[in-house]
């Protein structure tokens, strides 16, 4: 049986009852994480307008679904095509494959379930089927692949993941699932020349909103009866060789239905590119532990991964507050969170502040950091995100921390609901008003127990 075949029936079997209770768990939590964090996107940052929202609303539609920020709904292919254009970066989640699954995943899966009049059970079953089939792609490929030949491994994978999910919801048959996805394995894109540039173009958040759109498309055309390639992961010319110098397609069923990916992803406690937040955890550590300040500082080593240093490592002092570079800048992070004390806070995103931008001592100090590769992080990667720090003070002390990816948020070290409800109410209320924050929360909380999150949907868009 084809590879995409057994994956299909994985899919068409599995139940709401299926569910283990810590992936049930798991799963509500990300959906009501990502939900605030699709909706206040505007807010966490001002940058992200790609002006999609306003193409779509303009260019009409059946009304289906709802496009956050702009009180309206369009067909969902478009709201899905919009929203997770809008979702991408800042706080969203990676999974260890390095899949930014939540914010390309669940505002595409969340169209197709307004659209559906889908219920909270159908959108976490949904949720769970899709985070599987595209995270296992993730890992048979190899983002390290992936990356070596110029791609953007979310943008690549996204679409089945989408499929999968909206092929769900859409009640989709055994063979339909198996179409979904072979469709899906020949749109995704996303070329990966953009971490070179200080200010990273906004057709990276395009590429990932198109990839949510080829999602939905797979799913609605699977269910029209199209058909595609039956060994298109197997095959010498398929998917996986087509993406990967050394594919292992033994990571697509390894498991499958016994152990889930998606409890391996990191919701991110800070607002910053997955790989600075080891940095900003292991430097609070020693600058806490030896009680240093800013000004006692005469350099800092920053060690990561090999790949990672490529993505982070910019020379350059970052021009603006909000450029999309900014938060990438390993250097820069570190020196606004040695003198800042507790880190670029949770909700301030203090080191996004221009007054921080502009402070001299922040970029005095930006010039002391090296940020440089530690071949012997390499066999970590990219399963986790390790960095090694050492600070050398200017009394000739020298301090060194070690820290193994294993970040608030990560599956090691997961945030409560608590925690996730209190960064939801610190960036929804402002943008929607408390009133539809809690509304939004009450509903999120007892998801299981929604018989329509339509309603969910409408007040993400303001509605």
């Amino acid at each position: 049986m084809p590879v995409r075949d057994q994956l299909a029936r994985f899919c068409y079997d599995l139940k709401f009852e299926d569910l283990p209770r810590d992936v049930l768990k798991y799963t509500r939590l990300m959906i009501a994480d990502q939900v605030g964090l699709t909706t206040a996107a505007a807010r966490i940052d001002p940058e992200v307008d790609t002006g999609l929202g306003r193409f779509f609303k303009e260019l009409g539609g059946k009304e289906e679904s709802s496009l956050v920020g702009e009180g309206c709904k369009v067909p969902s292919i478009n709201a899905a095509f919009a929203n997770t254009a809008l979702s991408f970066g800042g706080f969203d989640g990676l999974h260890r494959a390095a899949i930014h699954l939540p914010s390309t995943l669940i505002p595409g899966t969340m169209a197709v379930a307004e659209r559906e009049k889908a219920s909270g059970k159908d959108l976490i079953l949904a949720t769970v089927i899709g985070a599987e089939v595209m995270t296992r792609i993730g890992m048979a490929m190899g983002a390290s692949n992936a990356y070596n030949r110029g791609f953007h491994p979310t943008s690549l994978c996204a679409p089945f993941g989408v499929a999968v999910a909206g092929g769900k919801l859409l009640r989709l048959s055994r063979d339909a699932f198996a179409e979904a996805i072979s469709i899906a394995a020949v749109q995704g894109a996303g070329a990966r020349p953009w971490p070179q540039f200080p200010k990273a173009p906004l057709t990276t958040r395009v590429q990932v909103g198109r990839a949510a759109h080829s999602g939905v498309m797979s799913a609605l055309l699977a269910g029209m009866g199209i058909i595609g390639i039956a060994d298109i992961f197997e095959d010498a010319r398929g998917f996986l060789t087509g993406h990967s110098a050394k594919p292992d397609i033994a990571q697509l069923t390894r498991g499958l239905g016994t152990e889930y990916e998606i409890k391996n992803t990191t919701l991110k406690n800070y607002c910053v590119g997955i790989y600075n937040i080891p940095c900003i955890e292991a430097l609070l550590s020693l600058v806490q532990k030896h009680h240093i300040r800013g000004e006692d500082i005469a350099h800092i080593t920053c060690k990561l991964p090999t790949e990672v240093v490529p993505l982070v490592g910019s020379p350059a002092y970052p021009s603006r507050a909000f450029s999309p570079g900014l938060s990438k800048s390993a250097r820069y992070i570190l020196a606004v969170t040695a003198y800042q004390g507790d880190g670029p806070t949770l909700f301030s995103l203090a080191y996004k502040n221009e007054a921080n931008l502009k402070d001299p001592r922040h970029a005095e100090l930006f010039k002391k950091i090296d940020v440089e590769a530690g071949p012997e992080l390499d066999k970590f990667f990219p399963g986790k995100w390790p960095c090694s720090i050492t600070i050398k003070t200017r009394a000739g002390q020298e301090f060194s921390q070690f820290h193994d990816g294993s970040v608030k948020g990560s599956p090691e070290n997961p945030l409560t609901q608590q925690e996730m409800e209190n960064r939801f109410n610190k960036v929804v209320a402002p943008v929607l008003s408390q009133e539809r924050c809690d509304r939004m929360m009450a509903m999120l909380r007892r998801l299981e127990e929604v018989t329509d999150v339509s309603p969910l949907a409408s007040l993400m868009a303001g509605m």
